[in-house]
């Protein structure tokens, strides 16, 4: 509500909350799902609700000439994610940090491209709980719901995805992975080592890509550092550019048409998603 809120071209209309104890003033309760899909005053819909829900209540909205804007992870599948972006209309996604590339940023990253991917964000399993704690729900643990912001980055680089290798994967619940690494090969033969954990000591997040000539792309816990292998250096400072910054900019975009927050760039990380849940445990011992 707060990014919507400073955003200076998009309004809240309302807030759909089932549950009475949740506060939602200063903002209208919206009645029920279908009075929103109604109302013509509503022009579009954000999903803030778990990863199941996002595909079905999408393609409702969508059949129903509303915008969507879906948090992260969108969908539970690519299967999912291909039958929203089919049913037409304005679609996007909530991968704010795809906002921390600059225009300067190289975007013909080849097959002799490299990159390391390390984010480590200390989770308890009391973390785990509700609907987190559901695979069927949830889509996964760490990977999904933090690893996911760093991994699309590497995506909107690299690009379409050929295949992925899974090494280590540990789950402190099944279907809720809290550890996993690999390695991602791309269809322009780039490749990806990446490891994503919750149950390291220390909070780390960074990217680095290396291309050809010296270039380089860096994300280091928000810090984007470009290096266009001539001695030039670009660089943005995370004070400049806080979590709440850069989803203003996700509404911002997605309320003039969405372009680097379209829903169909979220495919190449999806493709790596589903490869990790396939690596878990088998769905007979996750079937809730």
């Amino acid at each position: 509500m707060e990014a919507i809120n400073r955003a200076g071209n998009v309004s809240l209309h309302s807030v759909l909350e089932s549950s009475e104890n949740v506060d939602v003033s200063p903002h209208l309760r919206a009645p029920s799902w279908a009075a929103v899909l109604d109302d013509p005053a509503i022009d579009a819909v954000a999903l803030c609700v778990p990863p199941d829900r996002h595909a079905p209540l999408a393609t409702e909205a969508l059949a129903a000439g509303k915008a969507v804007l879906l948090e992260k992870p969108p969908t539970t599948s690519v299967a999912e994610l291909d039958d929203v972006i089919a049913a037409g209309g304005v679609a996007a996604v909530m991968l704010q940090h795809r906002f921390r590339i600059p225009a300067e940023a190289p975007a013909d990253w080849n097959g002799r491209s490299a990159a390391t991917l390390l984010v480590s964000r200390p989770r308890d399993t009391e973390h785990y709980t509700g609907w987190r704690g559901d695979p069927a729900q949830a889509f996964g643990g760490i990977t999904a719901h933090l690893g996911v912001h760093y991994l699309d980055i590497a995506c909107q680089l690299l690009g379409e995805v050929e295949r992925v290798e899974i090494g280590d994967h540990r789950e402190c619940a099944p279907g809720i992975d809290v550890r996993v690494s690999g390695t991602v090969v791309f269809r322009s033969g780039a490749t990806l080592a990446f490891c994503v954990a919750a149950d390291a000591g220390a909070r780390l997040e960074q990217l680095v890509v290396l291309g050809e000539g010296g270039r380089r792309f860096e994300v280091t816990d928000g810090v984007t550092t470009v290096h266009d292998g001539q001695g030039g250096v670009g660089r943005r400072s995370a004070a400049t550019a806080t979590a709440l910054d850069l989803r203003t900019r996700v509404y911002e975009e997605f309320a003039a048409g969405p372009r680097l927050s379209a829903l169909s760039r979220a495919r190449p990380a999806l493709v790596v998603l589903e490869e990790i849940r396939r690596a878990g445990s088998p769905a007979e011992a996750v079937a809730r």
